[in-house]
């Protein structure tokens, strides 16, 4: 009788809304996980879900089994992750939550080492652009532009993330170089689209007092889309530093405006739970990312790293 293992497909059916969901994140075929959800009501003698052609819901005793089952699991997983740091090493599968943006942009780059360093840890990364439940979700580590509000979790600042204004060299040959923020006019500019919201005013400190001004959009469109529009010369961009760093530093991107940068108010922050015992795979992970990152995105870029135009 494989209680435990009932227990988590149908936890996992209920995380994921659907049998066809729970069969992807479980690696079986939908009609495998429908057949275990029979075998656990058959046996508990109870209906845990109402089931119609295009959705399922909880009935009263799945939302009550559901309310234990999601505590006894997490004990469980606590359970294995000190029994697991008790082999000397960090290891076990890590799950960590980003963004497209700060998968490609911070992740990925880094997998390759940290993977080298500590081969028996095996990360997923959960795409994450919108907010993230650490503990529905099975996230161990998530990272985020802004502090959650949830007080229960650890928030851990990796590093300041301002916004840079770049363009191509070639973009700058073609149009020249604004000299100051109100020169953006006259340019071509690439704003980030967020949903029906567009970023069409960028701010810059002028006189000790930070103001707007509102730029011509010549395309606009996710932050990844925009980074490769403008190493193709299409226009002036703003970009998260993290995405820009080491196009800047290879002199794809010249960083314009530096001198009217407000004060940086963004930053990156790792985020997981408050446990009483923190797996080591957590601990190498977030200590190793954050040193990568202080090493790879350097701030402010310094003189003669950066090419004059």
């Amino acid at each position: 009788m494989d209680s435990i293992g009932e227990l988590a497909v149908f936890v996992e059916v209920v995380r994921s809304g659907s049998f066809v969901g729970a069969s992807r994140e479980l690696g079986v075929t939908p009609s495998g996980v429908s057949r275990k959800i029979n075998r656990f009501e058959d046996r508990l003698g109870v209906r845990l879900f109402n089931r119609t052609t295009r959705s399922i819901s909880l009935t009263e005793a799945g939302e009550v089994l559901f309310e234990q089952s999601e505590q006894i699991l997490d004990s469980i997983k606590a359970a294995e992750d000190i029994a697991m740091d008790l082999s000397g090493k960090p290891r076990g599968q890590l799950r960590v939550a980003a963004s497209a943006a700060l998968s490609v942009g911070v992740i990925m780059p880094f997998l390759k080492t940290f993977s080298e360093k500590f081969g028996d840890i095996v990360t997923t990364t959960v795409q994450a652009d919108g907010s993230i439940d650490i503990m529905s979700d099975r996230v161990d580590v998530a990272l985020a532009f802004e502090r959650p509000s949830e007080s229960s979790f650890i928030i851990r600042k990796m590093i300041d993330d301002p916004w840079i204004v770049c363009a191509a060299p070639d973009y700058l040959k073609r149009f020249g170089k604004p000299e100051t923020p109100d020169d953006l006019k006259n340019h071509r500019c690439l704003t980030i689209n967020a949903g029906d919201r567009t970023t069409d005013r960028w701010e810059f400190d002028i006189d000790d007092k930070t103001e707007s001004f509102a730029v011509e959009s010549a395309h606009s469109g996710i932050g990844l889309a925009l980074r490769e529009a403008a190493l193709q010369g299409v226009g002036i961009v703003r970009l998260a530093h993290f995405l820009v760093c080491q196009d800047v530093l290879d002199g794809r991107l010249v960083p314009l405006l530096s001198q009217y940068a407000p004060a940086c108010e963004r930053a990156i922050y790792a985020v997981y739970a408050d446990r009483k015992y923190l797996p080591s795979k957590v601990r190498v992970f977030v200590d190793e990312l954050q040193e990568h990152m202080s090493e790879t995105m350097i701030q402010p870029f310094p003189r003669g790293m950066v090419p004059e135009v």
